[in-house]
């Protein structure tokens, strides 16, 4: 009882100020050692078979007004005026036939630091984690986005099912987030899920591929598709944590969005963000959510969807169809 009342005093008189610890504020629902990440967690494992079933909810309650013209297309970057702002994203892609991980210690560090963060998850990972989500979405530092259902290819799913893996994500995240407020009522600290976002508004495709009709689509529903300008290329085995964090000190520029992964399927992530970290923050550099950033300049949009230049990632299309079953357990 004096843990709650504690809790809830600082919680509301550093409301006044602005200002909210995120030890203090993830603790209170949490343990240090339940929010701690474990090593077997960041393991992935493969499904006998694929995982059709949709979320309890198909359609999201709420819905969003659509985005403004400047919001519109695959926002590449911001254009913050000069201001020394940068976000950092982490993607936690989750096919129909896998169980995707969870890179704790990607989290543990940026908790320890102070370090805000956006999380692309499918609504698929969200459901399959169930713990570790409403813990992203309690905690005030992290944003949360979509990354679709389970990792549909948008440049060829046909209309019907583009909607479907965005509607069954926003609808798991509202389900993970009745959840989380229905824990933090449980443990008498309701005042901590009103911070929370109701709805994801920001979005990731996967593969960075699209087609005008998705971009019309996730405008048409309010949500801005956020791709990147950086690119840690974590998801390559080879690359050190040296070489990541070097190649994206490198190529941040104020407004930059960097891509990395939290699913297991990143290498040397967390390593490199020891690194990355720092190394900004000394050149003057300030981390903030990807919707933050957005609010702090002009977006910076392209008309298609790719990774360093046009068209480079138009060869997923045949390397991996429509995206949410790996090729040979089609």
């Amino acid at each position: 009882m004096r843990r709650i009342f504690t809790a809830s005093l600082l919680i509301f008189v550093l409301g006044l100020t602005g200002f909210l610890p995120v030890r203090a504020f993830s603790a209170s629902l949490w343990s240090p050692a339940e929010l701690a990440a474990t090593p077997e967690e960041r393991k992935a494992g493969r499904l006998t078979a694929p995982d059709l079933t949709p979320p309890d909810r198909t359609a999201p309650l709420a819905a969003l007004a659509p985005l403004p013209p400047e919001r519109r297309g695959s926002i590449r970057r911001v254009d913050t005026g000069g201001e020394k702002l940068v976000a950092l994203t982490f993607d936690l892609c989750e096919l129909s036939d896998q169980r995707a991980g969870y890179d704790g210690a990607i989290v543990d560090y940026l908790r320890a630091e102070g370090v805000p963060a956006t999380f692309f998850a499918s609504g698929k990972w969200l459901r399959s984690h169930p713990e570790r989500s409403m813990q992203l979405l309690a905690d005030p530092l992290f944003e949360v986005g979509s990354h679709a259902w389970t990792h549909g290819n948008f440049g060829v799913l046909s209309p019907e099912r583009m909607r479907e893996q965005i509607a069954w994500t926003q609808a798991q995240y509202e389900l993970t987030r009745e959840a989380m407020v229905q824990l933090a009522a449980k443990r008498g600290l309701p005042e901590l899920a009103a911070a929370s976002p109701a709805s994801i508004r920001v979005f990731r495709f996967p593969y960075g591929r699209c087609r005008a009709e998705a971009l019309e689509l996730l405008a048409g529903m309010g949500i801005a598709a956020v791709q990147w300008d950086v690119n840690m290329m974590d998801a390559a085995k080879t690359r050190t944590a040296q070489t990541v964090a070097r190649d994206v000190e490198r190529g941040v520029k104020p407004g930059s969005i960097v891509l990395g992964h939290a699913n297991g399927f990143g290498y040397a992530t967390a390593d490199a963000l020891r690194l990355i970290v720092p190394a900004l923050r000394a050149k003057g550099y300030r981390f903030v959510t990807v919707s933050a950033l957005l609010d702090a300049g002009r977006a910076v949009t392209a008309a298609q969807c790719y990774d360093s230049r046009p068209g480079d990632t138009d060869v997923y299309d045949v390397l991996f169809g429509d995206g949410t079953v790996h090729r040979r357990n089609k």
